[in-house]
């Protein structure tokens, strides 16, 4: 089995959809009320995220080559020991997968996969290599160690064959963090989700708590409406999509960083 291909690696990917993961996010007072109707009392693991950009690059006010580009490089470290890096590609064109990546699985600490992006009615493809790197080498490339010592051989195999943008990590920025609490396992009637509150330090006004349900694809519009109409049930009203809350973050992320 050639080494650069992962377990699964027999059959065709051309066809393959993992999973669709639905989220219903809520921002402000909307993520205040969320968190009290629908996040557990106790409990919940403690992470910080990062974003990488390329913000040297950018030609204009609230350009961010990276995300424009359909990139999104993130960095989490957990309370303990945990730490992984991800370079997603989202909104992705099946086009750009060759069939090496759609036959990836899994090798060693990293994994692909390939997605349904659903929030509201904003419905995209993502595809995500995540390495589990540690959280010693997260915040060494936080502290300013080189990134491409943090992203592995895959991940930057992955992104000079599939993204629409040259990386280039050596130049980029690393931004954040945006601190997080996730309760996995949530039950909400026949819905099991995964809740997780998310704060920006540098920015204390701007807050989200983001409710998620990977599904399989076959029936996921009727897992979609129903885990909506739930929400909704209990006088919430999803406020913001997936991507609109990734700018966000990072528009106010660059500025502190401007």
């Amino acid at each position: 089995m050639p080494a650069s291909v992962g377990r699964g690696d027999l059959t065709s990917g051309s066809d393959r959809l993992d999973s669709v993961e639905i989220k219903v996010t809520f921002s402000g007072a909307g993520a205040a009320a969320a968190t009290w109707a629908l996040a557990p009392d106790t409990g919940g693991a403690r992470r910080r995220v990062y974003f990488c950009e390329a913000l040297a690059r950018s030609t204009a006010p609230g350009h961010l080559p990276l995300l424009d580009a359909g990139l999104i490089l993130r960095l989490r470290a957990g309370s303990g020991r945990g730490g992984a890096a991800t370079a997603e590609l989202r909104p992705c064109r099946r086009s750009r997968l060759s069939e090496r990546w759609l036959r990836f699985r899994e090798q060693g600490p990293d994994s692909f996969h390939l997605a349904g992006a659903w929030s509201g009615d904003r419905r995209v493809l993502s595809a995500a290599l995540v390495s589990d790197c540690g959280r010693t080498a997260v915040e060494a490339a936080v502290a300013g160690e080189p990134l491409d010592l943090v992203f592995s051989d895959h991940q930057r195999a992955f992104l000079a064959d599939c993204a629409d943008i040259d990386v280039g990590f050596g130049s980029l920025d690393v931004l954040g963090p945006v601190d997080t609490v996730r309760w996995h396992g949530v039950r909400l009637d026949h819905h099991e989700v995964t809740v997780e509150r998310c704060a920006l330090a540098a920015d204390p006004a701007l807050e989200w708590l983001e409710v998620s349900e990977r599904v399989a694809p076959e029936g996921a519009e009727v897992v979609q409406a129903s885990l909506t109409a739930l929400v909704q049930g209990k006088g919430l009203e999803p406020d913001l999509g997936r991507g609109v809350r990734v700018r966000r973050v990072l528009e106010a992320l660059a500025a502190e960083g401007a």
